[in-house]
Parts: structure tokens; C-alpha cells; sequence
């Protein structure tokens, strides 16, 4: 039940995911959608949920070049003087070109190595960073030549990123020694830095003479003079690896993470509070149309405005690159030499001849000046260092970020485990799903002069164009809804955006089963277009599932959905009563265990034969039952007693509201008795729709007469005095014969001939001895298993020997 809260009535929404509150019979129940978490339970097909709980249409995604058996992964992107786009994949080292729709072969470097970086330098040369038993650097001046070597290094196997200045200068940031080298215009190269770490894996320009470097396996960010090679780190992260940067026109720095391990697997803890509510608009769109009369509104530019808490800005376009950014040439960040989403990417594991790359590398011993052993929050985050040296967290996910540019005032950010691309704005604190493909990584991002964002993939190998428009259609399919008891469903409403030129469509099916492809539950009802409150048409049903979808007309537009509220209502269900106990019983009453519905008589389970049960005490009864009511109402007893099994039932007592009642039993003759208590749920609902039930006690014996002695003699033989009685009671049994003399404080106890009290008569015989000449009275009291006690009282005398004698 993941991904939705219940709520009584309109109240507060509470947490997210589903909560088994009960309802009370006929008040109305609701599931209620209203927040990023609640929507990201449901299933998603060209639609995107935000951070700030819309729904709403993905950004179109086509793709240019499907799977191919020799690419399962294009790790780097960069964009020529003439808009073709060169890809560099994995694990056979081919170069790929994209011009308008043809996809082309290039070069094929090797069939061992994983081309890691590309750069179209500012000759339009193109540069090849490659990974594998030996990291090099090749350039190919013209396409249709053979790739020339223009670096290699003994100690390089990987080149993970290629930069190049304005002065013509190219720099590859290296593993697994963590170096940068410098290749000078005239191909004379050298090593400008080493970091002490494994691998430097993203690397971007300042513009002048700032590199600003990442590295595995300590996540440092660190500041490098490439002109006096002077050093300095930045930040230290709490992950291991930096994987890429970017750099705003403020001089922000940004800086993303990649660690894979168990952390990123699990569900990432918010670091600090939700921000609540959402930015002030001041034109907003039109929202949701209200019911009207007598049937749906198509979307108009002047459709009236229902009642909402706020409104949403739409500003989330992709900002196409301006003449002179650097996205537009050679210089581009996002794919070409100074692209941290391109050319610093690692390929992940997929081709068994290539050693492993090092995303996952232990920290050295020792680790980095700043490094700390305390795990960090779990996810990947994207840090914001500004000019004076701060870090603000403005990102953070449960999954590894490969990439990321930057792009107007926002971050563009690739990622893996879901295929998600994000859009972050750190002015506005939003983050914005932009689009999900299904490839479910994201290794590098290249925007290109057309205005699109190319996107190179994992695990599929292939290339796909995100426009800066909308998706013509998407579908929100929700999870599965439990109402525990089949159901009667109200109004489906919703808030949101509904543009001119948008449509937003409903329909629902129900069934009950969980599994809603089983073919026991409904067809989906018609798609309806939305309106503020609209009917669900499905059946009564325990469960239900609800979809929309989401329909443009104009790229530029999609309407969006904010808040879902569905309304159902259980219907009343009979009380139960679990268990009766009378008295002192060790445990519930469950002989007598005959359930009364509405409308239908008790019949109490046969007693033949069977022995009854007894209750201690003398007089007061104590009568306790287990109830329960499956819609949490207000219950109200009533109790009726009866003399044997086959005797009319008679009130005892009615309205009680407790669960326990204490019967004066003085009241009526001694027997065997059955007490019925039912239960109602009358007062919380409405006439003719309560419900009750019962149960029958198992029979109990109500005993308040004590037992009698008879026969009592009493024989003076000398000294000594031998009394005999025979103690009797009509209901119990006998449970006790004692003797005081001559109304003494102590009472003795005494057994019966048989030495066993167990029978309704027992025959005692005793005798004293040791009294005194004279008068004396003995005082019999008989006490039956109920408690009630009886008297009796003989005198005799002792008398001298003497007179005995005569």
C-alpha cells in the first residue's frame, strides 16, 4: 500500500503511505495524494512527479540510436562545428556519429577498450579518452582518418575527462594514479599534478586559469592552478567519488557524487524539513474545471478557477544555450572538453576484458587531509560550493548521479538505478523530474545548438534527444487501494492545471483481489474528461485503482495534477461479541458460543448432558464480554437472563454502555442459569441501518440458599462427646463442615465419612475430648461450593465420675 495516506472526513492529510485507520460506519473515508512521496507509489509512463508533488507530462524523449550488441554503454558525448554528434561507447571502443536521423561508425579504437571522454577541440578535431589495459588520448582531424596517438602513459589506464583552454592547452584528468596531464598545441605532454588518489574522474574549467578536479575513492573536490600547478581541496564528501562538476556564471561551483554501494540501495533520510507550500505565481494557469452543469467543460484559456491553496509556476522548459555559452561550441560542458557528464564518466562493468574501474575503491590508508570514517546520509548529493568557500547540499537521491551540466539558472543531472533526469534550480529550492527513460542509466547529457539534450545511455547502449517540450501524451496509473471491506466508492476529486490546449482524462476499475491484473476485477470504466469532482463509476469492491491521462496539444504546455482525494465508505458490518465469562471462570465463556446477526434469532449450542460450569461468590454475579465493531462505532448492550435451557429469556438490562455488568442474583431462585448479551451499534448510524449480534454464557449455577443439617446427634460417653449430622444442599455440593465450642473464636474443621467433600450430602461424624465438668454447647456451621453457610447447635454436659457412678 505504498505511496498514499487515509484520512477521516476532509481532514489532515496524514503521513505518507497507506495507514489501516478504521473508518466509522456511514462517515466517509478518503485516500488523499498530495505530495511527491505519495504520487512516486504509482506507475508512471511519460509523466513526472515533482518536489513539490505535481503530475504532470515528461519532457518528449525520442530515441536516435536503438541497442546495438557491440555498445552497452555511451559514456561520453560532444557536438562538431556542424551539429553532428559523436558518441564514444563501450565495451568495444566505437566511435559513433549522429547526423540528423543516420547513425554512423566512425572508428572502431579497439575491441578492448571503453572510449571514457570525448572533446571536439577548437579546430574540430575530435579527442578520444579511452579506457582499458592503457589509457590514451587519440585525435581524429578530418572523419574518414585514422585515429592518431597524441597521449600515452605507462602508468594511465583510464582518461577519464578531457579539457581543453583557451590557449589550446589539453588537459586529461587520469587513473588509476589520480594525475592530470597537460598536452600542449604542439603534442609535447607532461604530468601538471598528482593527487595521491586513485583516479581523478570529472574535471572542469573555470575559463582562465582554474581546473577544478574530482576524485575517487576519498570525494575530494580540489582547486588547481594549472599555471603554478598550486593545489587545494575544496570540500571532502561524505561520499567517495565526485563524478561530476559544473561551474555557474556566479563562479558557483558544483559538485555531484556517485558511490555505489548497499547505502544506495536503501531509501535515502531527508537531511533537513520539507520545505511547505510553493512559490507565488502571477499568472497562473487555469486549474481543474469545477463540476458544471449539465456535463464536463473541454480545457479553455478561460475556464473558471476553482478554490486551491496556490498555484504552480510552470518555468521548468529546458533554457536552449545561448550564442556564446559554451554549450553551443568545442568548449561545450556538457559534452565536449569541459563535460562533466561526457567525458568523466566510468563504464559500469560491462566488458570483462577491461579492469574493473574504480567506483568502488577502498579508501587508502591514511586517506585524504580531510577525510572522515563517519557514514554520511545515504543517496548521492549534489554540493554547492560558492565563491567564498560554503557547501549547501541542494540535491540528494537514492540513486548514483553520472552526470550533470549546467544550463541557464538551473542543473541539469543524469542518474542510474531508474533512468531519471533531474532539473535543479538552487535558487528556487525545486527539483524537477524532468523526464525517466527506460534505459535506467544516464551517463552523460550534452545539450546542442538545436536546443535538445542528448542523452547517452547504459545497460540499452543507446542515444536518445530530450526536447524542450512536452510529451504529446503520458499516463499516472495508481497503486493499488485497500478499503479492507468491500466498499461503495464517492467522488474522485481533483486539484490541479488545466491549460488551453491540455486534456486530462480519468477512469478507474475496482475488484477484490490485490492483484489488479487478475481477471476478476472490472474493465476500466471510459476515459472522462476531468473536472473538479467527478463520479467513480466502478463497482462496490474492497479495492480500487484509478488512472490519468495526460493529453497535448502544444509542446509548450501540459496540464497538471496536484492533489487526488477519493472518497469510499465501508459499509455498516454487524458487532461482534467475542466471549462472555460469569463470575470467577478462569476463561472466556465459549460453549455457549451462538453469533446473532441482524434479523436473526440466537440459538444457543445444546447443553444435554453437559456439566455446567460455576461461578463463585455468594449474591453478586460479575458479568464481563469481549466486543468489537469492525467500523470502530459506538456499541450499546443489552443483557437477558434465563432458567435453564429451555425457559423464555428475560430482560436483565438494556443501554449499557460498558462491557461488564454485576447481577444481584438474590433476585431470583436458585438454578441453572444462561446469560445473553447483545450487542448494537445503533447510536452511530443512521435508523434501519444498525446492526447487532450476540452471545450466549455457558450455563452457570446461581446458588443464594445455604445447605441444611439434620440428623445431628450428640452421645456423652465419660469424658468424651460423639457428635454425627448429615449436611445436604439442593444445588452445589457440600464444600465444608466445622465445629466451635462454646462460642470460641477458632473453628475446626472436619471431614466426612468418605473423607472427601464432593456430593450434595455428606454424612460427618466426630468427637471431643478434654472439656471440662459442665454444661457446654457446640456450635455446626455447613457450607455448600456457592459460599452460603448454615447453623446448628447442640448442648450436652459433662458430668464427675461420681456422678456417673450413680
Amino acid at each position: 500500500m505504498n505511496g498514499f495516506s487515509r484520512i477521516w472526513g476532509v481532514g489532515t492529510v496524514v503521513a505518507i503511505l497507506f495507514w489501516a485507520i478504521s473508518a466509522h460506519a456511514v462517515t466517509t473515508s478518503h485516500w488523499v495524494q498530495g505530495n511527491e512521496a505519495d504520487f512516486q507509489g504509482g506507475t508512471l509512463h511519460d509523466v513526472v512527479v515533482t518536489n513539490l508533488g505535481d503530475v504532470k507530462l515528461s519532457r518528449a524523449v525520442k530515441t536516435i540510436a536503438d541497442q546495438d550488441p557491440n555498445v552497452t554503454t555511451v559514456n561520453a558525448l560532444a557536438e562538431g562545428p556542424d551539429g553532428t554528434i559523436y558518441a564514444g561507447t563501450g565495451p568495444k571502443g566505437i566511435l559513433l556519429a549522429v547526423k540528423g536521423e543516420k547513425v554512423s561508425t566512425v572508428a572502431t579504437i579497439d575491441n578492448t577498450v571503453n572510449i571514457l571522454s570525448l572533446l571536439v577541440d577548437a579546430k574540430g578535431s575530435i579527442l578520444i579518452g579511452t579506457g582499458g589495459d592503457k589509457g590514451r588520448v587519440l585525435r581524429i582531424d578530418k572523419v574518414g582518418d585514422k585515429p592518431k596517438e597524441l597521449f600515452a602513459d605507462d602508468d594511465v589506464q583510464y582518461v577519464w575527462a578531457l579539457q581543453e583552454t583557451a590557449d589550446g592547452n589539453i588537459y586529461a584528468a587520469t587513473g588509476p594514479n589520480g594525475e592530470v596531464f597537460e598536452i600542449k598545441p604542439d603534442g609535447t605532454h607532461g604530468q601538471l599534478y598528482k593527487s595521491g588518489e586513485d583516479n581523478i574522474t570529472s574535471m572542469i574549467s573555470d575559463g582562465k586559469d582554474l581546473l577544478y578536479l574530482g576524485t575517487d575513492p576519498n570525494g575530494l573536490v580540489i582547486r588547481l592552478n594549472r599555471k603554478t600547478k598550486e593545489s587545494f581541496i575544496v570540500y571532502n564528501a561524505n561520499e567517495s567519488e565526485i563524478t561530476a562538476l559544473a561551474v555557474d556564471d556566479a563562479g558557483n561551483l558544483y559538485a555531484a557524487t556517485g558511490e555505489v554501494s548497499d547505502r544506495t540501495t536503501q531509501q535515502a533520510p531527508e537531511t533537513e524539513p520539507k520545505k511547505s507550500g510553493r512559490p507565488e505565481e502571477q499568472n497562473p494557469p487555469p486549474p481543474i474545471p469545477k463540476n458544471p452543469a449539465p456535463g464536463p467543460l473541454k480545457p479553455t484559456g478561460k475556464v473558471s478557477i476553482g478554490e486551491r491553496a496556490a498555484a504552480i509556476p510552470m518555468s521548468m522548459d529546458v533554457i536552449a544555450p545561448k550564442a556564446d555559452d559554451p554549450g553551443a561550441g568545442g568548449d561545450n560542458p556538457g559534452g565536449g572538453g569541459d563535460n562533466p557528464g561526457g567525458g568523466d564518466q566510468p563504464t559500469p562493468g560491462a566488458n570483462p576484458l577491461v579492469p574493473a574501474t574504480p567506483l568502488n575503491h577502498p579508501n587508502q590508508a591514511g586517506g585524504a587531509p580531510n577525510a572522515t570514517d563517519q557514514q554520511g546520509p545515504q543517496g548521492n548529493a549534489i554540493y554547492k560550493i560558492d565563491s567564498e568557500g560554503f557547501v549547501t547540499e541542494i540535491f540528494r537521491e537514492n540513486s548514483v548521479i553520472y552526470c550533470m551540466i549546467h544550463q541557464g539558472d538551473s542543473l541539469l543531472v543524469g542518474t542510474g538505478d531508474e533512468g531519471n533526469i533531474y532539473q535543479v534550480n538552487p535558487a528556487a529550492e525545486e527539483t524537477v523530474v524532468l523526464a525517466k527513460v527506460d534505459a535506467k542509466q544516464v551517463m552523460c547529457l550534452l545539450p546542442v545548438k538545436d536546443g535538445r539534450i542528448i542523452m547517452g545511455l547504459a545497460n540499452t547502449g543507446g542515444i536518445s534527444a530530450m526536447t524542450g517540450g512536452y510529451a504529446s501524451s503520458g499516463k499516472y496509473l495508481s497503486p493499488v487501494l485497500d478499503a479492507t471491506q468491500t466498499s461503495r466508492f464517492g467522488n474522485m476529486q481533483l486539484h490541479g492545471h488545466l491549460p488551453a490546449g491540455t486534456e486530462l482524462k480519468v477512469s478507474t476499475r475496482s475488484g477484490n483481489v490485490k492483484d489488479a491484473d487478475s481477471p476478476g476485477w472490472s474493465k476500466w470504466t471510459d476515459d472522462t474528461d476531468a473536472i473538479e469532482y467527478m463520479k467513480i463509476a466502478s463497482p462496490s469492491a474492497r479495492f480500487l485503482q484509478y488512472q490519468l491521462t495526460f493529453i497535448t496539444h502544444d509542446p509548450s504546455k501540459t496540464s497538471l495534477v496536484d492533489h487526488v482525494d477519493v472518497a469510499y465508505q465501508i459499509p455498516n458490518l454487524a458487532p461482534v461479541v467475542k466471549s462472555i465469562k460469569i463470575g470467577n471462570e478462569s476463561g472466556p465463556s465459549e460453549a455457549g458460543g451462538a453469533t446473532e446477526s441482524a434479523g436473526n434469532a440466537a440459538t444457543p449450542a445444546g447443553h444435554a448432558g453437559d456439566a455446567a460450569k460455576v461461578a463463585g461468590g455468594t449474591g453478586v454475579q460479575t458479568i464481563t464480554w469481549d466486543s468489537s465493531d469492525p467500523n470502530s462505532d459506538t456499541l450499546i448492550y443489552t443483557l437477558y437472563f434465563r432458567l435453564d435451557q429451555d425457559g423464555p429469556w428475560i430482560l436483565l438490562k438494556d443501554k449499557v454502555k460498558e462491557t461488564s455488568y454485576e447481577w444481584d442474583t438474590r433476585t431470583v431462585a436458585d438454578g441453572q442459569y444462561q446469560v445473553k448479551v447483545v450487542a448494537s451499534d445503533a447510536t452511530s448510524n443512521p435508523p434501519g441501518d444498525a446492526k447487532t449480534a450476540s452471545r450466549v454464557s455457558d450455563y452457570f449455577i446461581v446458588d443464594n440458599t445455604p445447605p441444611t443439617i439434620s440428623e445431628l446427634e450428640c452421645k456423652v460417653v465419660g469424658e468424651m462427646v460423639n457428635i454425627s449430622l448429615v449436611a445436604a444442599d439442593k444445588t452445589s455440593t457440600v464444600a465444608n463442615v466445622e465445629y466451635t465450642v462454646d462460642s470460641g473464636d477458632e473453628w475446626q474443621s472436619v471431614l466426612p465419612v468418605e473423607k472427601i467433600f464432593d456430593s450434595p450430602t455428606e454424612t460427618v461424624k466426630f468427637s471431643l475430648k478434654g472439656l471440662t465438668i459442665g454444661g457446654h454447647q457446640a456450635t455446626i456451621r455447613a457450607t455448600d461450593s456457592r459460599g452460603n453457610q448454615a447453623l446448628q447447635t447442640v448442648v450436652f454436659k459433662i458430668e464427675s465420675a461420681s456422678a456417673r457412678a450413680q
